[in-house]
């Protein structure tokens, strides 16, 4: 199974816009494209695409939104991650999420993945940082 290739994507707090080159849109191929979809899973809020027929895609960690920054909001934040995780079909295998404070912002927690891709011997480290405080 090829990990396909689509839009390349700028994350930022506001959401996600085309990258740009050159008045060129870029894309994003393979082991790109799949950190991508890893991040823009977690940035939905599961059922937020069920109109257009996915009603399983996203993660719930939004329902962690102005949850204090503690070991329980990071234990349920990794088990989100791992359930939202497990509906990708382009891994192979999660070798492990690592949720942690940020260490500049209390009110953010850090999130490490390492995952095999199908078809690839070699992990794919995809980082995802959260802000809980609601703005």
């Amino acid at each position: 199974m090829s990990l396909k290739s689509d839009l390349k994507l700028k994350f930022d707090e506001a959401g996600a816009d085309l990258q740009v080159k050159d008045g060129d849109i870029q894309l994003a191929h393979e082991e790109e494209n799949l950190a991508q979809a890893i991040v823009h899973r977690l940035m939905t809020d599961v059922g937020e695409l069920e109109e257009l027929g996915h009603p399983d895609y996203g993660s719930r960690l939004y329902d962690l939104l102005g949850q204090p920054n503690t070991e329980e909001t990071r234990s349920l934040a990794r088990t989100y991650v791992l359930e939202a995780l497990s509906r990708e079909p382009r891994i192979k295998e999660i070798v492990s999420v690592t949720v942690t404070p940020n260490s500049l912002d209390l009110n953010r927690i850090d999130i490490e993945i390492i995952v095999i891709p199908v078809g690839k011997r070699r992990p794919l480290t995809v980082f995802y940082s959260m802000l809980l405080e609601v703005v």
